[in-house]
């Protein structure tokens, strides 16, 4: 599905992110939403190569720093 990059929300949001959106292999609820009109994004910490493996982990930083750049673009909201 392709992301809601153009949508206020998602430039914002973008903008606290302060990094450029990758593409993300895989299926998530982002395609349920685009389906629907509704622009969406995925966001989170973690290596999708990862994801569902038995090897699967996040580094706590990473989480935190995830974390710290949601309520940075809360707070601004």
């Amino acid at each position: 599905a392709l992301p809601g990059l153009e949508a206020p929300p998602a430039r914002e949001f973008l903008a606290a992110v302060g990094a450029a959106p990758i593409g993300k292999l895989g299926w998530t609820d982002v395609a349920r939403f685009a389906a629907l009109g509704i622009p969406a994004l995925n966001f989170g910490p973690g290596d999708p190569n990862l994801a569902h493996h038995k090897d699967e982990h996040v580094e706590i930083s990473k989480i935190r720093d995830g974390a710290a750049t949601l309520h940075r673009w809360l707070a601004s909201v």
